[in-house]
This record gives structure tokens, C-alpha cells and sequence, in this order.
């Protein structure tokens, strides 16, 4: 678990001090960016509805165990506080890690099930699927989309503050695209209460 600390901590120094050639950004703390804690569902939901980010289509991982085998995936991590795309096969799609966290939203809005694409072989969708399950509001658009085009996971995380709201856009070019059928998954990346984590696995901001 101490791994998983370290590569999340990672992953938000790196949205907080870097600049990517794809874009140049500094995060500041006028994002609302607080230190990690144990939340609930309800309250990642309360803190959805204050900031009106969408509160369906909400996933979050099953239990310790299963965000543990999924962070440590060294591809997961690399998307971390970002997006991934996955074909209808479940195979995911190349993308330039390089560039900002955002950055897919022209990518998302053009994908069409006749294009060829790159594909990346260190990552599949269904294990990914099985370690997380759905709260907060349902949605019927997307749960009538039994075998989408694409699937399109954006992990967030209440810690980020209004940084979220750079995450959250790309559900705009969802809905610009009319070429695929579009499934869309929030996987909130928070710590939970009910995985009783000890003080050694807690993640923090140094």
C-alpha cells in the first residue's frame, strides 16, 4: 500500500509542479487542493452536487484490495488523474502522456468505430471493470449502451478541489461526438473509510 501512496503522491506533485510540452500549466492551490483523506460515498456525492459535477456514472473501487491491484498496474498509474480510452474490445487506446491531463477532449470528440487506432497492449478494460463498482446517480443513457464504441474511465479525486473541473469537461465532447457510442466512467481515486486503512497507508502531500 506504501507503493500506491507514493504513486499517487507522484501523480499530484506532478500535476502541481510540472509542465508538459502539450501544455503549460502551473496548479496552484487556488484550486481548493487539499490533503487526501477517507471519504464516503455520500460525501464524494455531496461534493459533487456543490460543485455540479456530474453525479452519474460514478464509479469508485470495491475495497482496498482491488484499488491496490489496479493502481500498481505501472499503465494506470501513468493515467492517473486523467483518462483512458478503451475500444469496444476493451483494448486501450495509445495516447501521449506527454501532453496535459485534458488533453484527450479533441481525441474523445472525433473517435468514430471506423478509425484505426493505436492500441496499448500493458492495459485491458475488464480487469479494470471488475475491481470497481458504481454509486451515486444512475444513468439510463449509458446503461442502455450494453457494448459501446469506446469506453472513456477519468480518474478524479475530491482532494483536487476545483482542479476537477478540467477532468470533468471532457463529458462536453461526449456529447459533441455522433459518430460512437460513448460509455463514460468517473472512477473517484479517494481513500475510503470503509477500507479501514492504517495511518502507514494513508496517502499525503508532502
Amino acid at each position: 500500500m506504501k507503493t500506491i501512496c507514493r504513486i499517487l503522491q507522484i501523480a499530484v506533485i506532478t500535476l502541481l509542479l510540472s509542465v508538459s510540452s502539450g501544455c503549460k500549466t502551473y496548479m496552484h492551490f487556488k484550486y481548493g487542493l487539499t490533503q487526501p483523506k477517507e471519504e464516503t460515498p455520500e460525501k464524494v456525492v455531496s461534493f459533487l452536487e456543490k460543485h455540479n459535477f456530474p453525479s452519474e456514472n460514478q464509479y469508485m473501487f470495491s475495497d482496498s484490495s482491488s484499488y491496490y491491484q489496479t493502481i500498481r498496474n505501472p499503465m494506470f498509474s501513468k493515467h492517473l488523474l486523467s483518462h483512458m480510452i478503451f475500444d469496444r474490445k476493451g483494448a486501450m487506446l495509445q495516447r501521449d502522456t506527454m501532453q496535459c491531463q485534458w488533453s484527450g477532449y479533441d481525441k474523445i470528440k472525433s473517435l468514430s468505430p471506423d478509425s484505426s487506432y493505436e492500441k496499448c497492449s500493458e492495459l485491458h478494460l475488464d480487469p479494470i471493470l471488475r475491481h470497481i463498482k458504481q454509486f451515486g446517480k444512475t444513468s439510463a443513457r449509458n446503461n442502455l449502451i450494453n457494448d459501446p464504441d469506446f469506453t472513456v474511465i477519468v480518474t478524479w479525486a475530491k482532494f483536487l478541489g476545483t482542479y476537477n473541473y478540467r477532468l470533468f469537461k471532457l463529458s462536453d465532447a461526449i456529447k459533441l461526438n455522433t459518430k460512437a457510442r460513448i460509455r463514460i466512467i468517473w472512477l473517484n481515486i479517494d481513500m475510503q473509510e470503509s477500507w479501514k486503512l492504517t495511518p502507514e497507508q494513508k496517502m499525503a502531500i508532502k
